[in-house]
């Protein structure tokens, strides 16, 4: 009798524990050597997972003191049999290894010191590969035993730490992938998931103790980021009370994380706009005014003032919008040095300007987006007179704000006038140039707001005119598509 037949007669359910036992040691020796399909196969079929649960979950006082084996080492032992299976797909995707599946979960544990727990995450980051299997992980149970672990190792780091981030995001691209197919079925099938582990993420990110808010953030918006917008718009419709919980949740958070740039908010503008109360003739070396019992920071004025949502959403708002201007201003200038620095500056293969490359591609069209968004709520507010008292913001409040925005356009003109008497003003560069066509459409709607600008931006319109020209002699449709209604919009202003 073959060593592989001799496992397989003391594994059968029929058989008594020890032997069992005996057989899954020998079992696990003998897989060492051999995993191939066939072979696992034989073993799976005539495996009783019953035991197999029991020997995952053995508690240290149930085996006997003098049984030579400790309750770490049967687990070990049972989880690299499961671990075998799993690297073959069609095991992996069978009923009895799916409902193996919560046993995992249920001893995976941050405080492991045995390799039990990396043994687990191995298996769930093959579960999270495959579509036949994958999508259990959008069991809101098993998935939140998953960031539960992601957060226990926000200190240790490592590989399980890492591989249990790879299973989160994937679980959220099995969705994506599911989605596009079936629709109707994954928002079935994952009614549960998204409100539960959005409100976990949010509710340990809004905590004001929680000092790991940047990974958490990073998590939240890579996995976020798989999911398609009418995927999440149907749970929004469905789920309206829990989304309005976790994204306050989120609001909270980012205000504490946002406020943390308190140092670029004072230097950019002002000691006025940190602290409205402070009077002119006050300066730091007289005495500093009485002391409230107030909190003096917002990362502890959340908790303890118990703001409201209403609040929570103007202070979100209000920071995400100086914030933006702040950065748009320093994109400006980044831009504008850039004219005139020399080419032999201009390494591609430096890391600096690698990292600059990457803040023009995706921070700047999120800041324009932000700056667009917000011109529309003015809009709004000017079309809708009396809406002021019933919005975000009172007359002081929308003063700031466009205070906030007249800076960050302000730069955006200086860019544009730098930037057409430069080298790289030609038509043709211009007509190419992405950050001067995005340019020109936001400040065109600035302007529609503000006259203040009129008269400094003559000089813009007159090289948009040549650069509309240019396109149109070489027939660049495409571009002025995105040209024309910008400079019309131009020519509807009184620029004089």
């Amino acid at each position: 009798m073959s060593d592989l037949d001799h496992c397989l007669g003391l594994i059968r359910p029929e058989m008594s524990d020890e032997s069992k036992f005996i057989g899954l040691t020998l079992m696990s020796d003998l897989l060492q050597s051999s995993q191939d399909l066939e072979t696992m196969t034989r073993f799976f079929e005539n495996m009783d997972f019953a035991f197999m649960d029991r020997m995952m979950l053995i508690e240290d006082d149930a085996v006997p003191k003098d049984a030579g084996v400790d309750a770490k080492a049967i687990r070990s032992i049972a989880l690299d049999i499961m671990n075998c299976f799993s690297s073959h797909w069609q095991l992996l995707v069978r009923n009895e290894f799916k409902e193996r599946v919560p046993t995992m979960l249920s001893i995976l544990s941050a405080s492991d010191d045995t390799g039990n727990s990396e043994k687990i995450l191995d298996v769930m980051l093959r579960v999270s590969t495959y579509p036949q299997i994958a999508m259990i992980l959008t069991n809101p149970g098993y998935q939140g035993t998953i960031v539960s672990f992601i957060f226990d190792t926000f200190e240790s780091k490592g590989k399980s730490h890492e591989d249990a981030i790879q299973i989160c995001k994937r679980t959220f691209l099995v969705i994506k992938d599911g989605y596009k197919q079936n629709p109707a079925a994954v928002l079935q099938i994952t009614s549960g998931f998204l409100p539960t582990i959005m409100t976990m993420i949010a509710k340990r990110f809004g905590n004001p103790s929680e000092t790991h808010k940047a990974e958490i953030l990073k998590l939240l918006s890579e996995s976020m980021a798989y999911l398609p917008e009418a995927y999440v718009q149907q749970h929004v419709k469905q789920h309206g009370t829990k989304t309005r919980e976790w994204t306050k949740f989120l609001k909270s958070g980012l205000i504490q994380l946002l406020s943390t740039r308190q140092g670029i908010l004072l230097q950019r503008l002002g000691p006025e706009w940190l602290f409205p109360d402070m009077t002119a003739s006050y300066s730091a070396t007289q005495s500093p005014p009485p002391k409230h019992k107030s909190p003096a920071t917002l990362v502890s004025s959340i908790e303890s003032l118990s703001l409201s949502e209403s609040e929570i959403s103007k202070k979100f708002v209000a920071l995400v919008v100086h914030l933006t201007c702040v950065e748009v201003r320093v994109l400006m200038d980044e831009l504008a040095d850039d004219l005139s620095a020399q080419p032999a500056a201009q390494d591609s293969a430096d890391s600096s300007i690698q990292a600059k490359k990457v803040r023009m591609e995706q921070v700047l069209p999120l800041a324009y987006e932000i700056l667009e968004v917000t011109i529309g709520y003015l809009v709004n507010i000017v079309e809708n007179e009396g809406s002021v008292d019933q919005g975000l913001f009172n007359a002081t409040g929308l003063l700031k704000l466009q205070e906030s925005l007249g800076g960050a356009f302000a730069a955006i003109v200086d860019y544009l006038k730098d930037l057409q008497f430069s080298a790289s003003g030609r038509p043709e560069k211009l007509a190419s140039n992405m950050i001067y066509l995005a340019s020109l459409r936001i400040l065109s709607a600035w302007l529609a707001e503000d006259d203040s600008f009129h008269g400094q931006v003559a000089d813009i319109v007159a090289k948009l005119e040549e650069v509309v020209q240019y396109c149109e002699f070489k027939g660049k449709t495409s571009l002025l598509k995105v040209l024309q209604p910008t400079l019309e919009r131009f020519y509807s202003l009184d620029l004089v």
